[in-house]
């Protein structure tokens, strides 16, 4: 695992892992290549603390020849190397140690994510959010895929995947999220503009068949009319041939 790097908080502790020890039979870990750590010999199992520094500080595997570092301090930032026979490098890892500035940054808390607009059709749902992280905010506006922000905001970030919108907050020490699913909010807009379009037709419906039938009553008022006429016509014709 050469050249890995790692950064950890001061107070914490570090495991530096060798990964395969097969045919290894001596191993020496180092500091800065300068300053050897602790050195073990796989023929008889004897380890041995090379400097005084570390005889409370670390703790040497023999099983898997990993090391444990602990209570880091700013010192302890550095390279720490693992040697085989001949100065052979089995592993390497460059160890940062964030010191009294990174300490007191507290974790961020949990964005809050709220739900601004939304706008449906039938083939698209837009909606617009609100995420706010501390002191910041960031207005975002997303479709089914993808989500516009309205300014370069590096501790707040807004995504979408699967209709789920992801709001993230973060610092040099920890980050969080919070998600909303969309899903519902587009499928109840949908099931409203069905209802309106099935509520419009039936109107619609409804209309054109009370039209139809004043047209109808019209049209046989017409016809009775023109009966009654035609009678009292014949009759009259009658009564003076007559």
């Amino acid at each position: 695992i050469a050249g890995q790097s790692v950064v950890k908080l001061e107070g914490d502790s570090v495991t530096l892992d060798l990964g395969d020890n097969t045919g290894i039979t001596r191993i020496t870990w180092t500091f800065n290549m300068n300053k050897d750590i602790v050195t073990y010999y796989r023929s008889d199992g004897q380890m041995r603390i090379e400097d005084n520094y570390y005889k409370d500080k670390v703790l040497f595997n023999k099983a898997n020849f990993s090391l444990l570092v602990k209570n880091l301090q700013k010192n302890d930032s550095g390279i720490y190397r693992a040697e085989g026979t001949g100065s052979q490098v089995l592993a390497e890892y460059n160890v940062s140690v964030l010191g009294v500035y990174f300490n007191v940054i507290k974790p961020v808390k949990a964005p809050v994510l709220t739900l601004v607009s939304k706008v449906s059709t039938s083939d698209s749902c837009n909606v617009t959010v609100n995420c706010t992280g501390g002191d910041q905010y960031l207005v975002s506006s997303c479709d089914n895929t993808t989500c516009s922000q309205d300014k370069n905001t590096p501790a707040l970030t807004i995504s979408i995947r699967d209709y789920i919108i992801f709001c993230n907050s973060s610092n040099p020490v920890s980050w969080k999220n919070r998600t909303m699913d969309i899903k519902p909010v587009c499928h109840s807009m949908c099931l409203k503009n069905e209802n309106k379009w099935t509520a419009t037709i039936a109107i619609c419906v409804s209309l054109i068949i009370v039209l139809i039938l004043v047209i109808m009553y019209f049209i046989v008022k017409k016809r009775k009319s023109g009966k009654t006429n035609t009678n009292k016509f014949f009759f009259r014709f009658v009564h003076l041939s007559i």
